[in-house]
C-alpha cells in the first residue's frame, strides 16, 4: 500500500508540475531570456526593466525611488548595484537634466540609431513645462533602452504619467511613423511621447523628440 501511494505522489507530482509553471508564467513570474552578448551589467538592467515593468510605487533592494521618469531610470540602476544618484548631486535643475550634465561631462553621451541596452534616453518638449505655450522644454523626459532589434525598433522603459513603469517602442530609422499594418495587424512603430494636454506641436512621438543617448553603465 505504501509503495502504490508514493507512486500516485510522484504521478501527481509529475502532472502539477508543468500547470504550475505555466500558471506561473501566465502571472508574470516569467523573464523573457537576456541576450547572452551583453555585459554583465547590461543583463542586470535589462533584468530589472522586466522586473519593474507595470509598477507604480518603486521600490529596489530596500531603497524607495520617487514614481517618476528619473526615479525609474535611478532604481533600474540601483538594481543593477550602480548608485547613480551620488554624482546627480553635485548637479542642479531637474533629475533628468542633472543626470545629461553629469553624463555630458563624462564624455558618455551619444547619438544612435543603434543604441545598446542600458543606455539611459533623453528626450525634449514631452511636454510644456515652462507652460508658455512654445517647444522650448529641454530635458523633460528620461528612460532606458531595453532591446534595439535587427529592423531598427528600439524597446524602451520608462514611467508613464498614467500607467507607471511601462515598455514602449520607437525606431530612428522611420522617426515619423507612428503605425503600421502586418498581416492585418496594426502595430506601434514610434510611441507617443508627447503630454496629453499640452499645446499643439507638429512632433509628438518619442522618436521626433528625442535629445541624446547617454551610457551611464560605463561610466562606473
Amino acid at each position: 500500500m505504501k509503495r502504490q501511494h508514493k507512486k500516485s505522489h510522484g504521478l501527481l507530482l509529475a502532472l502539477l508540475v508543468p500547470i504550475f509553471l505555466a500558471s506561473c508564467q501566465s502571472v508574470g513570474f516569467y523573464e523573457p531570456p537576456v541576450p547572452g552578448d551583453l555585459e554583465p551589467v547590461q543583463r542586470k538592467l535589462v533584468q530589472g526593466a522586466h522586473r519593474l515593468r507595470g509598477a507604480r510605487r518603486i521600490s529596489v533592494r530596500g531603497r524607495n525611488f520617487p514614481a517618476d521618469c528619473t526615479g525609474t531610470v535611478l532604481a533600474l540602476y540601483w538594481y543593477a548595484g550602480i548608485d547613480l544618484s551620488s554624482p546627480l548631486a553635485d548637479y542642479q535643475g531637474n533629475g533628468v537634466a542633472r543626470l545629461y550634465h553629469f553624463l555630458e561631462d563624462a564624455g558618455m553621451l551619444h547619438q544612435s540609431s543603434n543604441p545598446a541596452p542600458g543606455d539611459i534616453i533623453f528626450w525634449d518638449n514631452t511636454y510644456d513645462r515652462n507652460n508658455d505655450g512654445k517647444p522650448n522644454d529641454y530635458l523633460t523626459h528620461t528612460g532606458m533602452v531595453v532591446e534595439t532589434k535587427a529592423d531598427g525598433t528600439i524597446v524602451y522603459v520608462h514611467h508613464n504619467y498614467r500607467k507607471g513603469v511601462v515598455f514602449a517602442r520607437m525606431n530612428l530609422q522611420r522617426p515619423d511613423v507612428y503605425t503600421e499594418e502586418v498581416g492585418g495587424e496594426v502595430r506601434i512603430v514610434n510611441s507617443p511621447m508627447r503630454m496629453r494636454g499640452s499645446p499643439e506641436y507638429h512632433s509628438w512621438l518619442a522618436s521626433q523628440l528625442i535629445r541624446d543617448f547617454g551610457q551611464a553603465w560605463l561610466a562606473f
